[in-house]
């Protein structure tokens, strides 16, 4: 019985330990991180020819004091028929945005603000509990199309 009790006591503090780790190990915040900028690329108004994911986050890239990170970046294009640059910004970094908060994201509000910021704006939206991190730089190549680059990263561990 006391072999027992000690075998469940050691248990639980296994349990316990494990359940206090620091999140996310590197290579799960890297797919978390994939499936959020994914999602937000699938999205139904890119223009599909234009979306090209350059890094899926699939391998370690350094950053620094022998540390690595995940990293995911894409561009894509939206049309646009609005005639007010401000206005096609505005709509682009709301609906982007959107789609970040579905995700779970939170704007980052600590950096300048970028209203009415033309002919580009970039705005950040960080998940701090998975430790992930995207920003999405908007700007307009034309009149009917407005450029996203999109930008994600794990913390480096």
């Amino acid at each position: 019985m006391r072999v027992a009790r000690n075998c469940l006591v050691g248990l639980l503090a296994v349990v316990a330990a494990t359940g206090c780790s620091s999140g996310l190990s590197l290579q799960e915040a890297g797919a978390q991180l994939a499936a959020d900028g994914k999602a937000v690329m699938a999205w139904d108004d890119w223009v599909d020819e234009s979306i090209n994911i350059t890094n899926t986050a699939a391998s370690d890239v350094p950053c620094g004091d022998g540390k690595v990170k995940r990293v995911f970046t894409a561009v894509g294009q939206l049309p646009t028929l609005n005639p007010d640059p401000d206005n096609k910004l505005d709509g682009a970094t709301r609906d982007i945005g959107y789609s970040f908060a579905e995700r779970g994201y939170e704007r980052d509000v600590s950096g300048p603000s970028q209203a009415d910021v033309l002919p580009t704006r970039t705005i950040v939206w960080v998940k701090e509990a998975a430790g992930l991190r995207f920003s999405f730089t908007v700007s307009l190549p034309s009149d009917t199309r407005i450029a996203a680059q999109i930008n994600g990263e794990t913390r480096c561990e």
